[in-house]
């Protein structure tokens, strides 16, 4: 077998029209696949390389995998970051709590340009021990200032309140830790990081399969014989006690903030179908419950919501609003008694008709562009959901009778569930 052939794993193509879908697939050797959605309709090409390592690793914690991938477009001469600039490139490192990747738009005339930057970046040693510093203090400061916002501290305590110390998903609402880092070792843990097994170069735009195929060529180094223990994040069960109304006083407010709420769902429960149109009657648009109740009969508050931070993992789940601090006790009762009314006579069959229509009307709107279709696509294969896999859940959800969704509400919405928090003016 070639050595093109043992460097890629997997050639799956995509056709972008109404609705992407696989053509075909070439099972080949090792650790990486090849993704290519073509769309022939303007010059432009979109790469993603994905690594199976993010930010709720505890390998990737103990090791600063963060920072490693993150920091490697900045070398002390500024290179990088200028050929970018020269070849008019969209670039991006990103660390999410399951993935890292490199994100990157092109001319369809500077592809060769931009996949020699690619390997360039992916090799590059010399890290910006400056850039390093500006980091620490930027976190420092955006530490200072999320204690003085009354959002943050909402979802610090509900983090707090749900889950576990040491939990992944408090990490977010938590201090940063700020180590001494060597860029050494840095770049050793980036070195690691590219070569792991289940990678995957995904190409979109105009170019053809043997096109494809060549761009991914001696793109990334070999795999690793034998990665790190310790990649995949660990989610702790939620936390047992503590779910007792909370009372958190800010200094400089003169308003009240509330989240009302309870562990959310994850995708894979069979109520999550009828939780996507529950969740958008009582909090997902501007004439939903919340808004109605709180803004447009009573002129309580200008904003009023469901915030869902559940999905691949349950998370929280909280219905939020704000209000002057004269009147928090309205806009308290009107909270409660919207939830109690829901969970008591749930959604109205027009309710439902129209939750429906949205669900399949934003799906359509998320496949239009090319990097939509391939985004999709990524986020199915890491999770190991099949293809399709939201489109499925809002024709599950669709198919669902109002009694069915009724049903779930009695379930999920039951008051007793839900704590109440409020941050309050320090006075």
């Amino acid at each position: 077998m070639t050595g093109h052939c043992r460097r890629i794993a997997a050639l799956l193509v995509l056709t972008l029209g109404p609705v992407a879908g696989a053509l075909g697939s070439l099972s080949l050797e090792e650790g990486t696949d090849l993704v290519l959605l073509e769309d022939h309709r303007v010059p432009l090409v979109d790469l993603v390389i994905e690594f199976p390592v993010g930010s709720w690793s505890p390998w990737a914690r103990k090791h600063h995998a963060e920072e490693a991938f993150t920091i490697q477009l900045h070398d002390p001469e500024n290179r990088l970051r200028a050929r970018a600039d020269e070849l008019g490139l969209a670039l991006a490192l990103i660390v999410e709590p399951w993935s890292s990747r490199l994100e990157i738009s092109c001319l369809r005339e500077d592809l060769e340009a931009t996949l020699a930057l690619v390997r360039e970046l992916l090799a590059n040693r010399e890290f910006d021990r400056d850039e390093l510093k500006r980091w620490k203090k930027e976190r420092a400061l955006g530490w200072a200032a999320s204690r003085k916002d009354p959002h943050f501290v909402l979802a610090q305590a509900q983090a707090r309140i749900f889950f576990s110390p040491g939990d992944p998903r408090r990490r977010g609402w938590e201090q940063p830790r700020e180590p001494r880092l060597d860029v050494g070792r840095l770049a050793a843990v980036r070195d690691q990081v590219v070569r792991l097994p289940g990678r995957v170069i995904a190409l979109a735009g105009d170019l053809s399969r043997d096109e494809a195929r060549r761009a991914a060529v001696d793109l990334l180094p070999p795999v690793l014989a034998q990665p790190p223990a310790g990649l995949d994040p660990i989610l702790p069960p939620l936390a047992a006690g503590g779910r007792k109304d909370r009372v958190i006083p800010l200094r400089g407010l003169n308003q009240v903030y509330f989240a009302y709420g309870r562990p959310s769902l994850d995708y894979q429960d069979e109520d999550w179908p009828a939780f996507m149109v529950a969740d958008h009657v009582l909090g997902g648009h501007f004439y939903s419950r919340l808004y109605v109740a709180l803004r447009h009969r009573g002129g309580e508050t200008y904003g009023a919501r469901t915030i869902n931070r559940g999905g691949v993992a349950v998370d929280s789940y909280a219905l939020t609003t704000y209000t002057r601090s004269a009147n928090a006790g309205t806009a308290e009762r009107k909270l409660r008694e919207v939830l109690s009314r829901f969970w008591a006579g749930g959604i109205t069959a027009e309710e439902r008709r129209d939750a429906i229509g949205f669900l399949r009307g934003r799906r359509l709107l998320a496949r239009q562009a090319p990097e939509q279709v391939l985004g999709r696509t990524l986020w199915e294969r890491r999770h190991g959901f099949p293809g399709g896999f939201r489109d499925q859940l809002v024709e599950r959800a669709a198919e669902l009778s109002r009694d069915e969704i009724n049903a779930f509400i009695r379930r999920f919405y039951d008051p007793a569930g839900f704590v109440m928090i409020r941050v309050v003016p320090d006075s």
